[in-house]
């Protein structure tokens, strides 16, 4: 049978190995139920050095390139440079290496995801576009940290509601992002789940956000309930057992 498949997106000034460093608890969860896929951006805003907090994973160099999917612009006029070369890079990932069941996205990559979603979902005519891509609407979406692509001539992305099943993380003290942009997001999603946690702008690394995703992404990857239910038996067994030797 064939594994449900997720495409993960980074935030603004890095890169899919350091996301995966950010993302450690979500990939926890998932386990080998699903397959990952980490795409780094295709706009690089230069080189900078991680802090002591992001060296948790030795294999990532102190050294990094620093990607993005877009770089705005304020001036007369807000402009999102580089937006095509994103969504040329994301058609060709989407038609090379999908079908994709669902994103995971954290701050401008939460924000492409949304973006990646309404393209799929309401092809148009806009300014826009993936490019000629056969690929089914997003199922779900995995949202921290996310806000609106915010340009007046891609407004129109945001004017149908998003129908499909998503998880908005967000830290009440998140002073990259703040909440209030994260919950105008929230408000274009039909039913959105919302776990907000008290900290700033990342993914929570704590058992009470592990448990929130599980019980999301159960519903789309079945096999996560398995796991769940392989390891309460394990539980079980060992206490079992730890109080026969003990009497």
């Amino acid at each position: 049978m064939t594994k449900p498949k997720i495409l993960c997106l980074h935030g603004f000034g890095e890169n899919a190995e350091l996301f995966k460093v950010r993302a450690r608890n979500f990939r926890a969860v998932i386990g080998d139920t699903a397959d990952l896929v980490f795409l780094d951006g295709p706009v690089d805003i230069g080189s900078l050095h991680m802090t002591t907090g992001d060296l948790v994973d030795a294999s990532i160099a102190r050294e990094f390139t620093n990607l993005a999917w877009w770089w705005m612009r304020r001036g007369r006029s807000f402009e999102a440079r580089g937006i095509g070369k994103t969504l040329d890079l994301i058609g060709k990932v989407l038609t090379e290496q999908g079908p994709f069941d669902g994103i995971l996205g954290f701050s401008q990559g939460g924000s492409l995801a949304i973006v990646i979603s309404s393209l799929l979902a309401n092809p148009s005519d806009g300014p826009l576009s993936l490019g000629n891509v056969d690929h089914p609407p997003i199922k779900f979406l995995v949202l921290a940290g996310a806000f609106q692509l915010e340009v007046p001539e891609y407004e129109y992305l945001y004017k149908q509601p998003f129908t499909m099943p998503s998880l908005h993380m967000v830290g009440t003290y998140d002073t990259v992002v703040d909440p209030e942009r994260s919950k105008i997001v929230q408000g274009y999603f039909d039913s959105p789940d919302i776990f907000e946690f008290v900290g700033g702008h990342f993914i929570p690394q704590s058992p009470k956000c592990a448990r929130v995703m599980r019980a999301f992404l159960t519903q789309f990857i079945p096999a996560l309930g398995d796991s769940e239910n392989e390891q309460s038996a394990a539980s079980t067994d060992v206490a079992a057992g730890a109080v026969a030797v003990s009497a």
